[in-house]
């Protein structure tokens, strides 16, 4: 494994224009540090959604646990009594495996309320005094109906959504109201010493797809334009009215045809740090082929306008590990180190291994003692291109 060097940190610190010039410094050098790593061939970074706050195995009181379809293996939750007292937050399963946490930690400000949360701000800092990287999304129900992010559950009027959340809109203040509690949340995110920490923020996720109220091609009849005067607005509402300067902006839409398939609802460079994209393997019919051209085009579309590419969500749908063992060499690395390329790709973050009681657990990477567990610890983590926690830098901030 592979970790920066000093003169690779030196070369790229001085090109690093970024959408919030009053960004803190802790928040610039992390643009620094992600620019440097997406422009050498010889690292990318892995990430995992909420690896402290949930997994599959291993747990022990005082975490929350319940024994599952796993047998023995007990599925576990960081319940919000432990970060009260600050507890430990040992339990992971990719570290039980690897010995390592992921390089990235992702959070949720919809999941469990994006107002100030006290689990939250306390495995993000737990993450970040180990030096690693926090990114957020945000599954917000619907401004306009109070109805799921997912539109296909929402009853009520999800006609026009987007237009509706616009300034002159019936429903602005309604998003406004989300908005001071992102910028709450923000504001509140702060290391021990109360110097605020870094976080991506990836906004309208997946915004090209039709599931979300935030989507294209549903009932919502959202235009792309509006996607884009939505996002525009969001960063301007957080940055210039509400004083957020710890983040950096992640764009990532789900599968696109074409470069301007991508750019579509793209927002514009002056509000865009990280050009992501969310790729999730469906079936096996889906093509190796597609993935390694999409990530080529987000890595040449990134390069183009000096932002960060990144795979900001992968892996395989419905438990495909369990049938896969080797997913995360055959589908993922095999394909980015397949040329330059691709291998100039900044992270590849994955969803959170999680249980929803007795009758299922949803798997994105093993964990110990999984039938995938040797391939991914050999195949995987063992590859000099991965980077894990243990392989950051002593100082990204």
């Amino acid at each position: 494994m592979y970790l920066l060097t000093a003169l690779g940190f030196t070369l790229f610190s001085t090109i690093a224009a970024q959408v919030d010039p009053k960004a803190t410094n802790e928040t610039k050098n992390l643009y620094k540090y992600l620019k440097t790593v997406s422009r050498d061939e010889t690292q990318i970074l892995i990430g995992q959604q909420e690896f402290t706050w949930l997994g599959a195995e291993g747990g022990h009181p005082p975490y929350l646990t319940d024994t599952l379809q796993h047998g023995r293996f007990s599925a576990w939750i960081y319940g919000d009594y432990q970060a009260k007292t600050q507890q430990p937050d040992d339990l992971c399963d990719v570290k039980r495996m690897t010995g390592s946490y992921p390089a990235i930690l992702g959070m949720d400000l919809g999941d469990r309320s994006y107002k100030p949360n006290i689990t939250s701000h306390w495995l993000g800092r737990r993450a970040y005094e180990r030096n690693e990287i926090i990114t957020l999304s945000i599954h917000f129900k619907n401004p306009v109906t109070g109805g799921s992010p997912w539109i296909g559950r929402d009853k009520g009027d999800t006609l026009k959504t987007v237009k509706r959340l616009l300034p002159g809109g019936d429903h602005n203040s309604k998003l406004n109201e989300v908005l001071d509690e992102v910028a709450s949340w923000a504001h509140s995110f702060t290391d021990s010493q109360g110097k605020l920490i870094p976080a991506i923020f990836r906004y309208l996720h997946e915004l090209n797809g039709g599931w979300f109220w935030w989507g294209l091609n549903n009932k919502a009849q959202n235009t792309a334009q509006e996607l884009q005067e939505l996002y525009r607005y969001t960063v301007q509402y957080l940055r210039d009215q509400k004083g957020v300067h710890n983040f950096l902006y992640a764009y990532s839409p789900d599968k696109f045809a074409s470069k301007d398939d991508y750019l579509k609802t793209y927002p514009g460079d002056d509000y865009v740090d990280i050009f992501g994209m969310d790729w999730y393997y469906a079936s096996p019919s889906d093509l190796k082929t597609t993935l390694h051209r999409s990530v080529k085009d987000v890595v040449e579309m990134a390069e183009k306008r000096n932002k960060v590419p990144a795979l900001t969500e992968t892996g395989y749908m419905g438990d495909g590990i369990n049938k896969f063992p080797n997913f995360w060499q055959e589908y993922i690395l095999d394909i980015l180190k397949s040329e330059p390329t691709t291998k100039r790709i900044a992270f590849v973050h994955t969803w959170s291994n999680h249980c929803y009681g007795n009758a299922y657990c949803e798997i994105w990477v093993p964990y110990k003692g999984h039938p995938a567990e040797s391939a991914f610890v050999t195949n995987f983590y063992n590859d000099s291109l991965t980077i894990f926690s243990n392989q950051l830098p002593q100082s990204i901030y």
